[in-house]
């Protein structure tokens, strides 16, 4: 169903921004943002936070680009306290944009802002509803994923649809590769969602609740391989958790994470190593098996599979 828009602008007239976004998905839209020449009133992101095994402090990327820029930061760790929304009401925003956040706007939020908060989320919505659609995708063997831009409401996701834009999910994409590239095409669907506004011509869409699919939070645990599952499954699962958090195995007791691998036809027990020499190391699935291309041993750097095997010598047989 389409209804007029709410969000509508004169042409010309330079809109008042709140930014919302913490992760570095959101840059390419936020540096579209500064050279659209809005006029970006402030940027809300997430604490500096101790990180790695210093625990060095570090900013979120977001705080980074608008620092570069000069412009307003403000970081919270609770967007919806009342103080922190005095703060945005004095803004007089016209509206928000929210970007990989990490924290769900209430109701006295989304309507601070004249014509409230839309949302670039990486998904073909109502598909992939929730954190972490671009790995859930991937891991769910889809071919085709996309941007969507919807205007926020009290749901998870769940607002009426500005713009969709369909994208390929690519056979050696990982979660990684496929999230920068829809990075980059999110922030030209957002400049023509902003267009669409200024010109009195955005449609709202509402979701069909019915079609809806969840994509949770990633868990470490997520990463753990079953090598009972066929080998395109997890290759998939490969693709999907790189760079976090990995899928695994465990060899010798110790973690031993798979970052890349390939589908071959080769049988055998799952878990059973069918080839371990120079040239490959190779595992046998529930259907298929699973050639091993780069890896990375507990407390050591990742490598190619037949450099970890001149150090680690692995016997035909041997089962995960």
């Amino acid at each position: 169903m389409r209804v007029s828009a709410e969000i509508c602008v004169q042409n010309g007239f330079v809109m008042k921004i709140i930014f919302f976004g913490s992760d570095s998905f959101g840059l390419p839209s936020l540096e579209a943002l500064i050279k659209s020449k809005e006029d970006l009133v402030a940027v809300i992101t997430a604490p500096d936070r101790p990180k790695g095994r210093g625990l060095r402090i570090e900013q979120t990327p977001i705080k980074e680009k608008a620092t570069f820029y000069n412009l307003p930061i403000f970081q919270t760790k609770n967007i919806n306290e009342p103080c922190f929304r005095e703060i945005l009401s004095s803004l007089n925003a016209d509206i928000g944009v929210l970007i990989a956040f990490g924290s769900i706007l209430k109701r006295e939020i989304i309507y601070l802002p004249k014509m409230g908060v839309i949302n670039l989320h990486p998904s073909l919505l109502p598909k992939y509803r929730g954190s972490a659609p671009i790995p859930w995708a991937i891991i769910k063997g889809e071919k085709e994923t996309g941007n969507s831009i919807i205007k926020i409401d009290e749901g998870v996701d769940s607002g009426p649809i500005i713009l969709q834009e369909r994208i390929e999910i690519k056979p050696e994409d990982t979660a990684r590769s496929l999230s920068e590239r829809m990075a980059e095409e999110g922030a030209s669907l957002l400049l023509k969602a902003f267009s669409l506004f200024k010109e009195k011509r955005a449609e709202l869409r509402t979701q069909n609740d019915a079609e809806a699919t969840f994509a949770p939070k990633l868990k470490k645990s997520d990463g753990l391989i079953n090598w009972k599952r066929e080998a395109v499954e997890i290759h998939n699962l490969v693709r999907g958790l790189a760079p976090w958090p990995s899928a695994y195995t465990y060899l010798e007791d110790k973690c031993l994470k798979i970052w890349e691998s390939e589908i071959k036809q080769e049988g055998g027990k799952p878990g059973e190593i069918l080839e371990a020499n120079k040239d490959q190391l190779l595992i046998a699935c529930g259907k298929g098996s699973l050639l091993i291309k780069s890896l990375q041993r507990e407390g050591k750097r990742r490598m190619a599979a037949n450099e970890f095997l001149r150090g680690h010598p692995l016997k035909k047989s041997y089962k995960l």
